[in-house]
């Protein structure tokens, strides 16, 4: 019985569809229709859904593509097996 409780502490991105073996996927949040010159990218990561570490925050994104209009904004999720999860914010932008 401790099977279930287990798999429910897993890692996960917690955003869109959820794969518990596998899962990598990008989803568009925000699309001005404006073409774009930079990209960010800011990310966050769990292991085993024990610890997270990161800032994927669409200000750090922002940041580090030094992008002054943003156009677009996505969030890029993977997950392998739940014991490693990956949510990266991706701006688009000038």
């Amino acid at each position: 019985m401790m099977f279930p409780i287990v798999f429910l502490q897993c890692a996960s991105s917690g955003f869109g569809t959820q794969g518990m073996l596998y899962e990598n996927q990008r989803i568009s949040l925000m699309e001005t229709g404006t073409p774009a010159t930079k990209e960010g990218f800011a990310c966050a990561k769990s292991y085993l859904g024990l610890v997270a570490l990161g800032n994927a925050s669409m200000e750090e994104a922002q940041k580090q593509g030094n992008i002054r209009e943003i156009t677009s904004i996505e969030l890029e999720t993977y997950n392998f097996l739940g014991i490693y999860a990956k949510l990266c914010t991706v701006t688009k932008g000038n």
